[in-house]
């Protein structure tokens, strides 16, 4: 097998970080979605797109520690657990809590305050997770 050169990783890397932004797109487009039907009251519908725009986050080229994705993933984690915190439908997925609150505490450059504040939030939605998967 041939090793890489360093412009083929780098070619790579400029394809990984297309894809993740495209990604991005579509998992806003979800998000935006989503808060529709939460607005015309339609939480099962809701939570669904928010589920959506976080599977396409889950893709292995997203990079979910950059601002973009880091935002839309922060943003649909926020939506998808305070939905399913109404009911008893399942919300986000532990890796998504743990990236969003990791990535809200990287944050150092004007830290959003009102998004910061739903860090306690996540950080409980997550110990509930935990025991839900230990149970």
């Amino acid at each position: 097998m041939k090793p890489r050169s360093a412009g083929h990783l780098y070619a790579m890397r400029l394809v990984d970080s297309a894809r993740s932004m495209v990604a991005v797109i579509r998992a806003r487009a979800a998000m935006v979605r989503a808060n529709r039907l939460l607005a015309r009251g339609n939480l099962e519908g809701a939570l669904a797109q928010a589920q959506g725009g976080l599977d396409v986050l889950r893709k292995p080229y997203v990079l979910r520690q950059s601002p973009p994705e880091g935002s839309a993933l922060v943003f649909l984690t926020i939506l998808a657990e305070d939905i399913s915190s109404h009911g008893a439908a399942k919300g986000a997925t532990a890796d998504d809590l743990a990236d969003s609150i990791a990535f809200l505490k990287q944050i150092t450059a004007n830290p959003l305050p009102e998004v910061c504040s739903y860090i306690p939030f996540l950080e409980a939605r997550l110990a509930a997770s935990s025991r839900e998967t230990n149970a």
